[in-house]
C-alpha cells in the first residue's frame, strides 16, 4: 500500500514539474514572441541564425537592408550573401562572440546585385538552460558612411603625396637656386678672372712696350758710362802728371796759385767722387737691366712652358719686382736652402710669391719683419713666407682662398690674389697652408713637388 501512495505521489511531483516547466517555457515563449514582435519593427537591421548558420529569424529593417523577404531567407545561410573574405571575419567574429559581443563591418550583396557595407554586432543565443542555441546579429547600414570615410583617406593620402610632392619640388626649387646662385658666382669668378688675365696681358703688352722703349737708351747710357769712366781715368791720370809738372818748375807763385784753384774747385774731391758716381751710375744701369728683363719675362708669362727651374731663382725674381715697395715697411730675411730642380712654371711661381710678398707687406701697419725660407723633403719644395703683420682672425682664415674675399676697404682689392695664387700651386700638383694670430703675424706654406 505504501509503495503504491509512494508512486502516486512521485507522479503528482512529475506532473507539477512538467507542468511547472511547460509554464516556463509558455512564458519564455510568449516573452520570445513579445521580443521578436519588438525586434520586427526597430530600425536597426536584426536577424538570428541557428548554430550552423541557417536564419530562424529577420526582422522588416533587414529584409529592407538587404532587398529579400523573409520567406527567401528564413532557413538558408547566410553565405550567400557574402563573399569569401566576409565568411571567414564572420567565422573570426563568431568564434570571438563566445566569450563576449563583437563587432564588425560585412560587405554583403543585395537582392539586386548592389554592394552594401554594414556594421554589425554578433553574440550568442542561449536556452534557458545555458546551452547554445545560435547567434544573432544588429545591423546598420554604413555603406555611404564608410565610402566617405574611404574618399576621405584617398583624398588625405592623395593631399599627403602631393604635399610631399610639394616639398620635394621646393627642395628641387631651392637646390636648383643654390646651384644657380653658385654657377653665378663661379661665372662672376671667371668673368672676373678673364678681366684679370687680360688686364695682366695688356700690362704685359705694356710692360713689354717700356721695357723695349727703356732697353735703347739705357744701352747707349750703359755704354756712355763705361767711355766716360775711360774718359774721367785719363784726365784723372794729365791731372796727377800736369801737377808733378808743375811743382817741378819750382815757380813758388805759380805753385801757388795752381794750388789754391784746386783747393777753390775741390777738385780732390772731384777727382775721388766722381769714381764713385761712375760706378753707382754703372750699378743703378745693371738694375734697371734687370728689371728690364723682369718686365720682359712677366710680359711672356702666358706662353711659358713646363721647363725646369730653380725655384730659389723664381723667389729671387719675384723679391726684384716687390722690394721698391716693402724696403720701406719691413725688413727682409733670407734663408734659402739647396734646392733639387723641378719642372713648373717659373713665372707663374714667382707670380705666386709675389701675391704672397703683397700680401705680407700690405698687413705690415709701420715697420715690420717679412722672413723667407725654403727647404726640401720628402721629393717636395718647401716655401715658407712670414711676417710680423696684423695677423688674420680665425673666422676669415677658412675664406681667404675664396674669390672675391678680402679685408681691405672698397676699391683696394679685388680679392683674387690669394685665390689665383692656390689656383696655380694646385695646377702644379702642391698645396698652400696658412696659420696666423692676430697681433703676431701670418706665415704661408707652400709645397711644390719635385718633378
Amino acid at each position: 500500500m505504501s509503495k503504491k501512495i509512494e508512486s502516486v505521489v512521485e507522479s503528482k511531483k512529475t506532473k507539477l514539474k512538467r507542468t511547472k516547466r511547460d509554464k516556463i517555457e509558455e512564458a519564455l515563449r510568449e516573452s520570445e514572441d513579445k521580443r521578436r514582435f519588438i525586434l520586427k519593427d526597430i530600425e536597426e537591421a536584426y536577424y538570428e541564425t541557428d548554430m550552423v548558420g541557417r536564419f530562424t529569424f529577420i526582422n522588416d529593417a533587414m529584409c529592407h537592408l538587404i532587398g529579400y523577404t523573409r520567406d527567401e531567407l528564413i532557413g538558408k545561410r547566410y553565405w550567400h550573401l557574402v563573399d569569401e573574405t566576409t565568411i571567414k571575419t564572420m567565422k573570426d567574429a563568431v568564434d570571438k562572440s563566445y566569450k563576449t559581443v563583437n563587432i564588425l563591418d560585412m560587405e554583403a550583396s543585395r537582392k539586386d546585385g548592389t554592394k552594401l557595407i554594414f556594421e554589425t554586432s554578433i553574440s550568442v543565443i542561449r536556452d534557458i538552460e545555458g546551452t547554445l542555441i545560435g547567434f544573432r546579429g544588429i545591423s546598420r547600414d554604413v555603406t555611404k558612411r564608410r565610402q566617405m570615410e574611404y574618399a576621405l583617406k584617398m583624398n588625405q593620402e592623395e593631399l599627403i603625396k602631393k604635399n610631399k610632392e610639394v616639398d620635394e619640388s621646393r627642395e628641387k626649387i631651392q637646390f636648383a637656386l643654390e646651384k644657380l646662385g653658385k654657377t653665378h658666382e663661379e661665372l662672376k669668378a671667371s668673368q672676373l678672372k678673364i678681366l684679370q688675365q687680360e688686364k695682366m696681358a695688356s700690362i704685359g703688352q705694356l710692360a713689354a712696350g717700356v721695357a723695349h722703349e727703356i732697353n735703347n737708351p739705357l744701352a747707349f747710357i750703359s755704354s756712355n758710362l763705361g767711355t766716360l769712366d775711360k774718359y774721367i781715368n785719363r784726365l784723372i791720370n794729365f791731372i796727377e802728371v800736369q801737377s808733378r809738372e808743375i811743382e817741378s818748375l819750382r815757380n813758388a807763385e805759380v805753385v801757388e796759385k795752381i794750388g789754391k784753384k784746386r783747393k777753390e774747385l775741390k777738385l780732390d774731391h772731384v777727382i775721388k767722387d766722381v769714381k764713385g758716381l761712375i760706378a753707382e751710375s754703372v750699378d743703378g744701369s745693371e738694375r734697371m737691366k734687370k728689371i728690364i728683363r723682369e718686365l720682359n719675362c712677366f710680359s711672356r708669362m702666358d706662353e711659358e712652358e713646363y721647363i725646369e727651374a730653380d725655384i730659389n731663382e723664381c723667389i729671387e725674381s719675384a723679391v726684384s719686382i716687390v722690394l721698391p715697395e716693402l724696403k720701406y715697411k719691413a725688413t727682409l730675411k733670407k734663408d734659402y736652402a739647396t734646392l733639387p730642380i723641378t719642372k713648373c712654371h717659373p713665372h707663374q711661381i714667382s707670380q705666386v710669391i709675389v701675391n704672397l710678398l703683397i700680401n705680407a707687406v700690405n698687413s705690415i701697419e709701420e715697420q715690420g719683419e717679412i722672413a723667407i725660407k725654403t727647404w726640401d723633403r720628402d721629393q717636395s719644395i718647401w716655401v715658407e713666407i712670414s711676417d710680423t703683420g696684423r695677423g688674420i682672425s680665425e673666422e676669415n682664415l677658412s675664406k681667404i682662398f675664396e674669390p672675391f674675399f678680402t679685408t681691405k676697404e672698397i676699391g683696394k682689392g679685388t680679392g683674387l690674389g690669394l685665390s689665383i695664387t692656390y689656383e696655380i700651386i694646385q695646377k702644379h700638383k702642391g698645396d698652400i697652408t696658412v696659420k696666423s694670430e692676430v697681433g703676431k703675424g701670418t706665415t704661408f706654406i707652400v709645397r711644390i713637388p719635385v718633378i
